[in-house]
C-alpha cells in the first residue's frame, strides 16, 4: 500500500475567508466503491457478505471467493477472516453550526469506545475552523478516551469549517498497518473554506485503503452550485465502501457506531498480486462468493501506481 505519513494539524489563521450561507440478489453481486491506489506489489480488498435477513455472513473460507482484475481471475495470495482488530480515526465536526448537538455527540462518542476490544484503537480529532487531534495516536483505553473526548470544545462562529481539510487529515492520520483502518465522520456537511475540496477529497478517498463511514445530523441546506452536504458525504462512504448514516439525535448516533463496529470486525479482506505491474491507471475488481441469496460490499476498482 501506499506509505504515508502523519500530517501536521494547519495552524489557525487570524480570520477565515467570508463565508455565505442493498438490493440482494441469488449469488453473486458486487457492492458499490471505486479507487484504491497501489504502490505495493498486493491489492487489499475489504470485503462484507450480507444475507436476506441483514445478517453478516461470518463462516467463509479463502476458497469460498474468487476475484477477477480486469476480467481475468487472480489467484488469492492474502485472507484475513472475520473479526480482525481494527483501527480507526473518529472525526467529529464541532463548528457553530453544530452547537446544538455537541453534548449529544460527545455521548455518542464516548459509546463507542463500548463497541471496542482490547487490540482496537480510536484516534478521536475534532475540527472547526482547525483541526484538534486529542492524542498523538490510536487509544484503547476506555477511560483515556472519554478524557479526551471531555476536552472537546465548539468552535468559534467565526473561524467558519474545515471538513474537506479535515477528512484529509483524517485519512492521512492513519498509519499502515495489519489493522482494519477505517474513518468515522460526524458532521452536518457543512464546509466554509479551506484547501482541500470536493474533488480533492474524494479522489483521496478512492486512492486509500481506508474505508470511510459517515454520520450526518442535522439538516443542513446546500449553498447554490454547491454539492450537496448529504450528497458528498453518502459519496465518501461509497467510494470507499463504508455506509452513509443519517444521525438524528444520540441514539440514532449510537446506533451507527454500533452497526460500523459489527462491519469492520466481520470483514473479510482478500489480497491478491496485480497482473501487468508495468501498467498504471485504473483497474477493475469484480468479486464472486460460493454462497446463494447474499450481497457483497466492498471496492469495484483501483488504481495501480508505483
Amino acid at each position: 500500500m501506499r506509505a504515508q505519513q502523519s500530517p501536521t494539524p494547519s495552524p489557525s489563521p487570524l480570520l477565515p475567508p467570508a463565508t455565505t450561507n442493498s438490493a440482494v440478489q441469488s449469488g453473486e453481486e458486487v457492492g458499490e466503491g471505486e479507487v484504491l491506489r497501489i504502490s505495493a506489489n498486493l491489492v487489499s480488498v475489504p470485503v462484507s457478505v450480507i444475507n436476506r435477513q441483514g445478517q453478516y455472513v461470518v463462516d467463509l473460507r479463502q476458497q469460498d471467493f474468487r476475484v477477477f482484475e480486469d476480467g481475468k481471475e487472480q489467484p488469492i495470495v492474502h485472507f484475513s477472516n472475520v473479526d480482525q482488530p481494527f483501527s480507526v480515526v473518529l472525526l467529529i465536526d464541532t463548528s457553530g453550526s453544530t452547537a446544538p448537538f455537541i453534548d449529544q455527540i460527545k455521548t455518542a462518542a464516548k459509546a463507542f469506545v463500548d463497541q471496542m476490544r482490547a487490540a482496537d484503537t480510536i484516534r478521536p480529532i475534532y475540527f472547526h475552523g482547525e483541526i484538534k487531534p486529542l492524542s498523538a495516536e490510536g487509544i484503547n483505553d476506555p477511560k483515556v478516551f472519554d478524557a479526551a473526548i471531555d476536552r472537546i470544545e465548539p468552535g468559534p462562529t467565526n473561524m467558519g469549517t474545515r471538513l474537506y481539510d479535515a477528512v484529509h487529515f483524517g485519512l492521512n492520520s492513519l498509519a499502515p498497518a495489519a489493522t482494519r483502518r477505517a474513518v468515522v465522520l460526524i458532521t452536518d456537511g457543512e464546509n466554509t473554506w479551506g484547501k482541500a475540496s470536493v474533488k480533492s477529497t474524494l479522489r483521496e478517498a478512492e486512492e486509500s485503503d481506508v474505508v470511510v463511514y459517515t454520520v450526518q445530523y442535522g439538516d443542513l441546506k446546500p449553498l447554490r452550485h454547491q454539492v450537496s452536504p448529504q450528497v458528498y458525504l453518502q459519496q465518501l462512504a461509497e467510494k470507499t465502501g463504508g455506509r452513509y448514516f443519517k444521525g438524528g439525535d444520540v441514539n440514532a448516533i449510537k446506533r451507527s457506531f454500533v452497526e460500523v463496529a459489527a462491519e469492520l470486525r466481520r470483514q473479510y479482506v482478500l489480497g491478491y498480486e496485480p497482473n501487468e505491474p508495468e501498467r498504471i491507471g485504473v483497474r477493475k475488481i469484480k468479486l464472486k462468493v460460493n454462497r446463494q441469496q447474499v450481497a457483497v460490499r466492498a471496492r469495484a476498482s483501483y488504481t495501480y501506481a508505483r
